[in-house]
């Protein structure tokens, strides 16, 4: 079940699904493409949680104009929930006089007609690739997955499935079973690996003088907080770099039950070999390895899960993906101020 070595991210065109706007975590990533575009080969960033006026477009969009770093946008599908407006507009920060296509369906089309692989990260709900793929389902083919998201049944600090795949459940499993092998960052990888960024830690710090995209991040996770969180778990950031930059998350080939409300679990087969792997790999899941498994009704897909993170070394790559060389010692200091916080 060990996974075989592959091109990262930023071998192929890439595109961003964002639902930023709201927590940070996915502006920490929109600032980490304008620092370095070239690492990871963004052909178009679309947004998707979309509200009535754009603004989460219309956020993405002044951020890069702010780094005068040119990239494609395009203003995606809103979800069910239907929202009127979202964090950053609320705060002021999606200007209104920004260009960004208002079609990201047809742009993503267009990505995948020219190329014949694209790296797809998604950020968000699936809604945007699911809509693309079922008017052009043969491009499904050219599609490399990495999604943030499930969480794994009996292994989620929350009751509810986890927030991208409950968004839409539908399109998530629809698109898990269409293309291959889809990479996927668990919940249980990024919840509790010392990925949690503070208004007065050191990378908000560095970050808040270091370039416009930085100081905008920090100016939105200071609205986050002060909507009552404590802080922004780098789940996003995260994902990106681990399909960057493969050690930091330890992963296995397994065969996955997609549930229709977005919950996901282990086949038995899966179960049992994962199991017979530890204590190596997939401590952070011990405790549901540990039980019988439980069974689960739903689509069967085939997929690349991660397992544990490096904490460590994804907090010295999120510094360093910012900040550029001397980022590294910013994510050794931020991860000090977080063990002080008593996080791992």
């Amino acid at each position: 079940m060990i996974s075989t070595q592959e091109a990262p991210l930023g071998a192929a065109p890439s595109i961003f699904d964002l639902d930023i706007g709201t927590d940070p975590d996915d502006t920490c990533v929109a600032a980490m493409l304008a620092a370095r575009p070239s690492r990871f080969r963004p052909a178009l960033l679309v947004t998707s949680d979309e509200t009535r006026e754009k603004g989460r477009a219309r956020f993405l969009a002044g951020l890069l104009r702010a780094s005068r770093v040119e990239l494609p946008v395009a203003a995606g599908l809103p979800s069910v929930r239907n929202r009127a407006s979202c964090l950053v507009e609320e705060a002021g920060l999606a200007p209104d006089d920004v260009r960004f296509s208002v079609d990201a369906v047809g742009e993503i089309v267009r990505v995948l007609e020219a190329s014949p692989r694209v790296d797809y990260v998604g950020l968000g709900p699936l809604s945007n690739l699911d809509a693309a793929l079922l008017a052009r389902p043969e491009l499904a083919a050219r599609v490399r997955l990495f999604q943030m998201g499930p969480a794994l049944a009996g292994a989620y600090r929350r009751e509810a499935a986890q927030y991208n795949a409950r968004l839409d459940p539908g399109a998530f499993a629809r698109v898990l079973a269409r293309v291959e092998k889809p990479r996927l960052l668990f919940s249980h990888s990024s919840w509790g690996s010392g990925l949690g960024v503070y208004p007065d830690d050191p990378l908000a710090c560095a970050l808040r003088g270091a370039s416009p995209a930085g100081a905008l991040f920090v100016r939105h996770l200071e609205a986050w907080v002060e909507t009552g969180k404590p802080c922004s778990i780098m789940h996003d950031p995260l994902t990106v770099l681990s399909a960057a930059l493969p050690g930091l998350c330890d992963s296995a080939d397994v065969s996955l039950v997609v549930r229709d409300d977005g919950w996901v679990g282990l086949t038995e087969e899966a179960h049992a070999a994962l199991a017979r792997e530890l204590p190596a790999r997939g401590k952070v899941i011990a405790g549901l390895l540990s039980e019988r498994h439980a069974q689960m009704e739903g689509v069967r897909i085939e997929a690349r899960m991660s397992l544990d993170t490096d904490g460590a070394a994804a907090r010295r790559a999120i510094g360093e993906a910012l900040l550029g060389e001397e980022g590294a010692a910013v994510g050794v200091a931020w991860g000090d101020w977080n063990r002080g916080r008593g996080e791992r």
